[in-house]
């Protein structure tokens, strides 16, 4: 099945032209000039790549691909201008989002749009292990070894993301601060992105009889 790339360019001409080259190297692509729209996308669909335009008139590029690396961490991010800007290349690394300059007469451009959804395709499998509700906005989580941030919940288990690597112990306690929670789980996979070094870890929930006690179930069913 082919991958679908959310395109964003407020110039329908570069539009039109990016389209057709994504199109014709076989990715599906639903291209939108504005971010009004994609916004709009992203909340019924969910994009394995965005590739965003650095001006889309009244709003930049940037502000939707902090959207999207927010709500959607794991789909790469590309943010194209048409000539070179190092301030938004430093912003770009920064959010953990890929720069590219002239797209259309960029012979790098395809390769990498292709590599970066090789990458995000031999993720996916790992994360789809339970059925997930997205965490809108960023939860915080606390763990006896480090802080993270939780991403998607389950009846199962959870996604967390660190800021670096670091070895998972077999069992964990998790602090939902916000919702005075802590349960038990133990990591399942773990994988390391090289786009933005973040350290994700996919965990299952350890039921040792308290599970039902801590309102797991409620948190998931409000998310």
């Amino acid at each position: 099945m082919p991958a679908l790339i959310l395109l964003v360019e407020a110039d329908r001409t570069v539009l039109r032209r990016t389209d057709a080259l994504l199109t014709n190297a076989g990715h599906l692509v639903a291209a939108v000039p504005s971010y009004h729209e994609a916004k709009q996308l992203m909340d019924s669909v969910s994009p394995d790549m965005l590739v965003v335009g650095v001006r889309l008139d009244a709003f930049n590029g940037m502000h939707l691909a902090v959207r999207c690396r927010r709500e959607f961490p794991l789909p790469p991010v590309m943010i194209v201008s048409p000539g070179p800007d190092a301030v938004v290349e430093v912003e770009a690394a920064r959010i953990g989002a890929m720069f590219i300059v002239d797209p259309l007469n960029n012979p790098s451009f395809l390769p990498r749009v292709a590599a970066a959804l090789d990458e995000h395709r031999h993720t996916q499998p790992l994360i789809r292990r339970w059925p997930r509700k997205q965490v809108p906005g960023m939860l915080e989580a606390e763990l006896s070894q480090a802080p993270a941030r939780v991403f998607d919940v389950s009846y199962g288990g959870l996604r967390l993301a660190f800021d670096e690597k670091w070895a998972l112990p077999d069992q964990f306690d998790v602090t939902l601060r916000d919702h005075g929670v802590t349960v038990k789980a133990r990591p399942v996979w773990t994988h390391v992105s090289p786009s933005t070094n973040e350290f994700w870890c996919g965990a299952e929930l350890v039921d040792d009889g308290t599970l039902a006690a801590t309102g797991w179930r409620a948190i998931v069913d409000a998310t």
